[in-house]
């Protein structure tokens, strides 16, 4: 559950992305409002101290002038904020089983605002920006207690991103409905000890590097010349097992997916164990 180091890391320098968003849902979601807005350099969440769980419709505000998302990290027994958050932004390639990323919303534009709808289960949250895309500074932090709600199915969407398992430490893309615009689509996160997200960005016109130079290109400190960095798409992060709605604002042309995550063990970043496709976007 580190994004903003490891994306960094693969990708240098990072601008703002697309929002988050949902289609229509046969049941009604409880509703969950969060802002965030900026005074002296520091950014801060406004949300409620607790809100009812089951199947949730978050509506994000950004209220600052730079682009913000926010995190829902469920904190299982008796761990803290603080040691949730810490676990959040170090360095540690592990993610504890106590630590379950429950989802949330995509780096959102200032003076915008996103929305998801997925199941939160009932417990003690720490809520975290993501980072990556155009974050400078400490990112925002908060707490959010979730009481016991109605799972529900998602709204159906026209599109499906998802992070399939494919065998041990074995994973791919399955992409399907995506075109240029605003795609409202599912994304659904697989893998026992896997987290997940979707990164992606627009390759430039008449650049096709292989799917090693790509590789290649996430360990090095510059970013690639080939990418389109204010293309730049990330979503919040799943625990295998878990889906929810999202948006993803594409341009026509050939996109980069990949997921720099590791298991809740370490190891690989998945984008070495299957979880880098390039996709054309029409």
């Amino acid at each position: 559950m580190r994004p903003r180091l490891t994306i960094l890391t693969c990708l240098a320098v990072l601008v703002p992305a697309g929002a988050v968003g949902c289609g229509g849902s046969s049941q009604t979601p409880a509703p969950l409002a969060i802002s965030i807005s900026e005074a002296g350099g520091e950014a801060s969440f406004k949300a409620p101290k607790s809100t009812e769980g089951g199947l949730v419709e978050i509506k994000f505000e950004n209220k600052g002038k730079a682009p913000h998302s926010v995190q829902l990290a469920l904190l299982k027994g008796d761990h803290s904020i603080e040691e949730g958050l810490k676990i959040i932004q170090g360095n540690s390639p592990k993610t504890p089983e106590w630590l379950r990323a429950e989802g949330g919303v995509g780096t959102t534009a200032p003076g915008q605002t996103a929305t998801a709808v997925l199941n939160l289960p009932s417990g003690s949250y720490a809520l975290t920006e993501l980072g990556g895309p155009g974050l400078t500074g400490a990112p925002a932090t908060g707490s959010l207690e979730v009481t016991a709600g109605d799972e529900g199915d998602l709204p159906s969407t026209p599109a499906t991103v998802t992070a399939a398992e494919t065998g041990k430490d074995s994973f791919a893309w399955e992409i399907s409905g995506l075109k240029a615009g605003e795609n409202e689509l599912t994304f659904h996160s697989e893998g026992d000890k896997a987290l997940h997200l979707i990164a992606a960005y627009r390759l430039k016109d008449g650049q096709d590097p292989s799917l090693a130079e790509i590789e290649k290109s996430f360990r090095s400190p510059k970013p690639p010349a080939f990418a389109e960095l204010e293309t730049v798409i990330q979503s919040p992060v799943l625990d295998g097992g878990n889906s929810q709605t999202t948006t993803l604002d594409l341009k026509k042309g050939v996109y980069v997916f990949f997921c720099p995550l590791t298991d809740r063990d370490g190891g690989k970043p998945h984008f070495e164990e299957g979880l880098l496709k390039k996709v054309e976007i029409k």
